[in-house]
């Protein structure tokens, strides 16, 4: 494979340095004259400049993600061509991505998954609104930008609805094997239900700190792991410092029914209700509602307590009998405890 050439321009945008290497592409770390702004330049590799599926399939990216505005999606801001080779040029952000951060800490507190995760999910339903599937969800793929915030990138796979059908053969796996929902590893299609999965799953490896059917340090296959997303019974998050609910969302988004899986406004409900006040308050909460599109018709499934007895591993009881009530609740219970209190204390001193 090629080793990144030596580039001071890629056409009128100034390359800074190299930021990334990816199997068809480099990153450079680029200067907008014109705007004096930093962005990220991806353009695809030498090796690859007469493979006319992968030229195809970049280009598809870069429409995609144009296609998009919203702050839970990384901007592009032009296409070009450079020697024959596609590149695009896209806002730069001074951050990581989620997979490397959860490589470095391990398991994040559930407030702040909490908080990455309506952001990606208003990303991903803001594209599923203009007709597209990501097809890739996964920690790699989100990138953690300043101020707390989170974009979803890297539509590279993606596909529009009603748009270049024929660019991938249907029944091929396309996709990272711990994020895969079962019905894509059968063969069918990918749909907006199976993104779901994916971000189920993600959600998923952001709370326990490893992927759903590959434990901490376990080494296994990459078929082990499409077999057990099939075979094996919906994991459960057994940590009692996350709110029952949100363990209740993420497992019923891995649901190997794509039907039973709730949608994107169902799920962004449940996180923001998972919040907790401080939070809710300190955060600029996002807008976005596309009302009724297909997203938020399409899989109406309510979200469904596990049921007992499943054998789930690590199940335990984690999903019996908590208490959970709101903080109002419990302030209007302080102050009706302290008024019989005073109201007995009164009769009794009388």
């Amino acid at each position: 494979m090629s080793t990144p050439p030596e580039r001071k321009w890629i056409g009128p945008f100034r390359v800074l340095g190299l930021l990334g290497s990816g199997a068809t592409g480099h990153v450079f770390l680029g200067e907008d004259p014109s705007l004096d702004r930093k962005v990220a330049i991806k353009i695809l590799k030498t090796d690859f400049k007469y493979d006319s599926e992968l030229r195809n399939r970049f280009l598809r990216e870069a429409r995609n993600m144009a296609r998009l505005s919203h702050p839970g999606v990384v901007s592009v801001h032009a296409v070009g061509d450079e020697e024959g080779l596609p590149y695009m040029v896209m806002e730069y952000l001074q951050g990581t991505d989620l997979l490397t951060t959860l490589e470095r800490q391990g398991a994040l507190p559930y407030s702040k998954v909490v908080s990455i995760f309506i952001d990606v999910t208003e990303g991903l339903w803001n594209a599923y609104a203009e007709g597209i599937v990501h097809r890739d969800v996964k920690p790699a793929n989100i990138f953690l930008a300043a101020e707390s915030r989170a974009k979803i990138g890297d539509f590279g796979l993606a596909r529009a609805l009603e748009l270049d059908a024929n660019l991938t053969a249907d029944g091929v796996v396309i996709g990272t094997p711990d994020y895969l929902a079962p019905e894509v590893i059968s063969g069918v299609k990918a749909t907006v239900e199976s993104d779901v999965y994916a971000l189920g799953c993600s959600m998923f490896h952001a709370l326990a700190g490893h992927p759903p059917y590959r434990f901490l340090h376990e080494d296994i296959t990459g078929q082990e792991v499409l077999s057990r997303h099939i075979k094996a019974p919906v994991p459960m998050l057994d940590n009692r410092q996350i709110p029952r609910a949100l363990r209740k969302l993420i497992y019923d988004m891995m649901n190997k029914k794509p039907g039973a899986r709730p949608n994107y406004e169902r799920i962004l409900d449940a996180l923001r209700r998972a919040m907790r006040p401080k939070d809710y308050n300190s955060r600029a909460m996002p807008a976005f509602s596309p009302g009724r599109t297909a997203a938020s018709s399409k899989t109406g499934a309510s979200l469904v307590l596990p049921s007992e007895g499943t054998g789930r591993p690590g199940a335990g009881r984690a999903d019996e009998d908590e208490l959970e009530l709101p903080i109002a609740w419990l302030l209007t219970l302080g102050v009706l405890g302290s008024a019989a209190i005073l109201t007995l204390a009164f009769f009794l001193l009388r």
